[in-house]
């Protein structure tokens, strides 16, 4: 997969991108950077699901065009505007004034992340350390720094002796997470896992809650999509063949069904949402959820996780994807992070 092109120091790269995907889905989200720029060369592949690729187009136009298709696998990619040389005998003070001379001209009061990644190689500093030294650089320009809602990212890769930067607006970069890696503190009282993968979905599909009073959770236990829901005020109805976690009891707008999903009897159109993380064969669940559909209010959303099967990735979602749009519009479909074997779709019913 490697292109035998080395890494230029010191010089302008006008078309030099790193492209962030899960490790075991790295060659789809080659693919679908390929079918934006077909003469893509990947200069290095690191093997952690971080692609070091040179486009054939100006960044910009690749940006652009990698932003409009809405690529499945690829969670990130980030610019760079300049590869630079480091080494041992460098502080880290060293390094961040080394990085920070291409970026002396910001505006005052712009709130800048600062997103270090290790792509290859054993260093003799803590990222942490620089990106801290890197932060009062950047307070001394005027610049705030900010993590959750940045105006810019300053993108960092290590490559042994070699450092690739940029610097992007965050809305360029697919995600404002660090190789679109979302994550969430884990709580004692967290029911399951699973249910960062529902936050996932509703932050990066930029779901708005706040007309969503009633949901129905399929394949429900042991509760963690429920809880994320119940969370925030919505009404939930579980239903589930397993048993719910008894904590869920204490929310007042919380019930359960104890019934086969297939076999469910509601009123319908009462539902605002319909959730689905069922590990079943993904027709299956699909033929499953479209019945449920019944249940759900016209122009009501679904969100679903797609279990991806053997080597046929893309097929599996494609001939998926068409049973539900049977019923629904599929508005977006994601291999989040917290995904596994599977993607996440939203859908919206007709």
């Amino acid at each position: 997969m490697t292109d035998n092109k080395s890494l230029e120091t010191n010089e302008k790269t006008s078309n030099l991108f790193a492209i962030t995907a899960s490790a075991n889905y790295i060659n789809q989200a080659l693919e679908e950077a390929r079918e934006v720029d077909k003469q893509l060369k990947i200069l290095q592949n690191y093997g952690n699901g971080i692609l070091l690729a040179a486009t054939s187009m100006p960044s910009d136009e690749f940006n652009e065009m990698m932003l409009r298709k809405s690529p499945i696998f690829i969670r990130h990619i980030s610019a760079f505007d300049e590869v630079v040389d480091i080494n041992n005998n460098m502080t880290t003070q060293d390094i961040a004034a080394l990085i920070m001379q291409h970026y002396r001209s910001i505006a005052e009061n712009s709130k800048i992340a600062v997103q270090i990644r290790k792509a290859k190689g054993e260093y003799y500093f803590n990222p942490i350390d620089l990106k801290g030294e890197i932060d009062k650089i950047l307070i001394e320009l005027g610049a705030e720094t900010e993590i959750k809602a940045p105006d810019l990212i300053l993108s960092i890769l290590l490559d042994e002796e070699k450092c690739c930067i940029g610097m992007t607006p965050s809305n360029k970069n697919i995600s404002s997470w660090s190789g679109g890696m979302v994550h969430y503190r884990k709580e004692d009282a967290d029911i399951s896992r699973a249910k960062f993968k529902l936050m996932e979905a509703i932050t990066v599909f930029d779901l708005d809650l706040s007309s969503i009073r009633t949901a129905l959770d399929l394949g429900a236990a042991p509760g963690g999509w429920t809880s994320v829901l119940l969370e925030k005020d919505i009404a939930v109805t579980a239903v589930d063949t397993g048993d719910m976690d008894p904590r869920l009891n204490k929310f007042r707008k919380f019930t359960y069904i104890k019934s086969n999903a297939a076999e469910l009897e509601l009123p319908e159109q009462n539902f605002d949402l319909l959730t689905s993380d069922i590990s079943w064969n993904p027709k299956n669940t699909a033929v499953l959820v479209n019945r449920a559909a019944q249940f759900l209010k016209a122009g009501g959303y679904a969100i679903v996780t797609v279990k991806l099967m053997g080597e046929k990735v893309k097929r599996t979602i494609r001939e998926t994807c068409e049973i539900y749009q049977e019923v629904f519009d599929i508005v977006a479909i994601k291999q989040l992070f917290h995904n596994r074997e599977e993607v996440t779709v939203l859908l919206r019913k007709r």
